[in-house]
């Protein structure tokens, strides 16, 4: 490809090597990818000019691979704001050392704020997703105050410097300090951020020797000592060359032609409660003078001054008047219930939100409160840079307090932050009724706007969870059909189990008693449970109940009027209860619903009654409403028994078979041998009857 510019920018990946093209394409840009399978190059349909693969970068998600690639000249102004070569570097960074990014740094050094040049934007990796919050506040590196500077011009991943476990990061200003350059570098930090404060800087330590004399030449050794952040004692001083070290000597060689500098690297720790006042760095030096060929040597005028101050700042920025008037307004609400539920919820979430509506705000900082029974488990960072602190009660009375810190150290003009504060609930949590939870917003700035809103209370009720188990048993009756006159004994038992809390309840108890106008029971009023209190009747819903109870078989409160009794009692944890229902079953409702021969379930229930204001019935469904157990006892009607048929039909069958067999054995010639031989008994007995025998001729 003609003026690709093949290898402005590389990256290796697993897969092979990619190549950025820069030139390609009218200069739009793209990458070429060395692989095995061997890819197309990557050239989308973007404006001409864009120097797409100006750089690019790598990050290894769970999901596999992604690369970054930059086009600083996207419309001449690099992707997102005008003039600022946005994407001129970016850089993947692994935080924690895991394997996986967690942060893209994408570099702007021609943004022109209103004392220095560049800027890097911090971007989170999701998936597969990039987001720099370009639209609201985005979290930004930025260097010392410079006419020029590039800031961000370079960006490298450096390995743990301050032995914290975690990532730290390099970025170049080549055209700070007169275009001698500087390298900033910032520290990681847990939850997979970045210290937008950076901890190392350069310092230019430079002298001039000026003549007071008609000489032309002279020369002399300055030993110097530079001594960082001299006001605060140690170990209080924030700015040290290596391990609490703050102070440097050194030796420079001086003479007419031209300044002498050495260049000194130091740290400087992140404070934000001390984010406002600045470094003092004291530089103190003898002078040596050199003799001349001449055997002259130069001397120190009597008005210099051996010892100067050099106060290193933080940024104010708060307008001509130096007077930052900041303008907070703090809320927050309970994000996932109006209610607590005490042995349901595990955790009380508090979405909290503060937003500045005017100058910078300094160390700002939410306080959160929370009464006894609740615990701090964790905080979840939404929308800025948050870190929250916090101390439980301990003696049983005082509240719980929970500090945090609002994009330390300045919560810019129109900016907000989001965070939510997780605070756990144990099943045992004794809390009242009600719970309150407060938040106050302060800072360090000495004056607020009078439309600040610097507090809010917010109450939520509270609900304890309870379970109980109801169980019963089933009984068995039958009737024959058509006999409205019978009874049969009944007897069912309700056991009642309490399982989490004890507390006053009441078991509601529903027994159908009467279906259209018969009694269910021989004498239903007289149907009473023991340790009970009978209550109004209900009446059915359905007063067409025939075809309901044809086509269900089931007779229950829908159909029949049900007999309400209300059992109330105090029951301890685990604690068990019987009730007893006993009366004597009637069969005359059976007959009108018109099946001679069935089954039916004759269904009371059993359900629970207790203060809601105060209890939530503990389910695995969503409603968290207590069961409706349903009492059932079968019921069977067949018609009564019925002989006659059977009789006259077994006597003419006897008949028939009797014919068949008589028939059968004449065939056989049974009778015939029968017969003769009673004529031979006859012959061969003669006499027989008395009679003389007959005489012989």
């Amino acid at each position: 490809m003609e003026m690709a510019q093949e290898g402005f920018s590389a990256v290796y990946m697993p897969e092979g090597i990619q190549m950025g093209i820069v030139g390609a394409n009218g200069w739009r840009g793209g990458y070429l990818p060395f692989t095995s399978k061997g890819l197309p190059p990557f050239e989308p349909p973007i404006d001409a000019d864009s120097y797409l693969g100006y750089s690019m970068a790598v990050a290894y998600t769970r999901r596999g691979p992604l690369t970054i690639i930059g086009a600083p000249r996207y419309q001449h102004r690099g992707a997102v704001m005008i003039g600022e070569y946005f994407g001129a570097v970016v850089c993947a960074m692994d935080m924690d050392h895991d394997s996986f990014t967690d942060l893209i740094l994408i570099s702007a050094p021609m943004f022109i704020d209103t004392d220095r040049e560049g800027r890097v934007y911090v971007c989170s990796l999701s998936g597969l997703n990039v987001d720099c919050h370009l639209d609201d506040s985005p979290l930004v590196l930025r260097g010392d105050a410079s006419n020029k500077g590039r800031f961000g011009s370079s960006l490298a991943v450096l390995p743990d410097l301050n032995a914290d476990g975690l990532s730290d990061l390099a970025v170049g200003a080549p055209l700070e300090n007169d275009g001698q350059g500087s390298i900033y570098i910032f520290h990681g930090e847990r939850g997979r951020r970045i210290n937008p404060a950076y901890s190392q800087t350069t310092a230019d330590i430079c002298f001039t020797m000026t003549k007071y004399s008609t000489v032309d030449q002279a020369q002399a050794m300055i030993n110097y000592t530079l001594t960082l952040d001299a006001n605060r004692k140690i170990p209080n001083n924030r700015a040290y060359i290596v391990v609490k070290q703050r102070e440097v000597t050194g030796t420079v060689s001086l003479d007419l032609q031209k300044p002498k500098c050495a260049n000194v690297k130091f740290f400087v720790e992140a404070c934000p409660e001390d984010a406002l006042n600045v470094l003092s760095n004291a530089l103190r030096f003898t002078f040596d003078g050199l003799p001349s060929a001449q055997k002259l040597s130069p001397s120190l005028a009597l008005q210099a001054q051996t010892t100067s101050f050099h106060p290193l700042g933080f940024e104010i920025n708060c307008g001509t008047d130096n007077n930052c008037v900041d303008n907070l307004k703090v809320d927050f609400n309970f994000t996932r219930s109006s209610e607590v539920k005490v042995g349901i919820d595990e955790l009380l979430d508090v979405t909290v939100s503060l937003e500045n509506s005017e100058e910078n705000s300094y160390n700002s900082h939410v306080i959160l409160t929370y009464p006894v029974g609740l615990s701090f488990r964790k905080f979840t960072m939404l929308q800025g840079r948050i870190e929250c602190n916090s101390l439980d009660s301990e003696d049983g009375s005082t509240r719980g307090k929970t500090d945090c810190t609002v994009d330390k150290p300045i919560l810019k003009s129109n900016a907000k932050a989001f965070f939510i504060v997780s605070y756990g609930i144990q099943t045992n949590s004794k809390l009242d009724r009600k719970i309150y939870i407060t938040a106050n917003a302060t800072s360090g700035n000495q004056e607020h706007s009078s439309l600040s809103i610097l507090y809010k209370k917010r109450e939520i009720d509270v609900k304890y969870s309870i379970f109980a188990t109801i169980e019963s048993s089933l009984s068995y009756s039958n009737f024959s059909f058509g006999k409205n006159n019978l009874q049969k004994p009944f007897q069912q038992s309700i056991g009642v189990t309490n399982h989490i809390r004890e507390l006053n309840f009441t078991v509601v108890i529903k027994v159908p008693v009467k279906l259209g106008d018969k009694d269910i029971w021989v004498d239903s009023s007289s149907l009473q449970i023991p340790d009970c209190q009978k209550d109004k009747d209900e009446e059915p819903k359905q007063t067409d109940f025939v075809a309901t109870v044809q086509k269900n078989k089931l007779v229950d409160c829908s159909v029949a009027r049900c007999r309400v009794f209300k059992c109330s009692r105090f029951m301890g944890r685990l604690e068990s209860k019987k009730y007893q229902i006993s009366a004597n079953l009637s069969s005359g409702w059976i007959e009108q619903i018109g099946l001679r021969s069935a089954k039916f379930l004759l269904t009371s229930t059993a359900t629970l009654e207790y203060d809601s204001t105060q209890y939530i019935f503990f389910s695995t469904g969503s409603n968290n409403n207590p069961p409706v157990r349903k009492i059932e006892a079968e019921v069977e009607v067949y018609p009564e028994p019925d002989f006659t048929k059977e009789i006259v039909g077994g006597s003419l069958g006897g008949l028939a078979l009797l014919a068949l067999l008589t028939a059968g054995l004449y065939k056989a010639g049974f009778f015939k041998s029968k017969y003769k031989e009673m004529i031979n008994n006859d012959e061969a007995n003669p006499g027989v009857d008395g009679e003389a025998p007959a005489p012989e001729e």
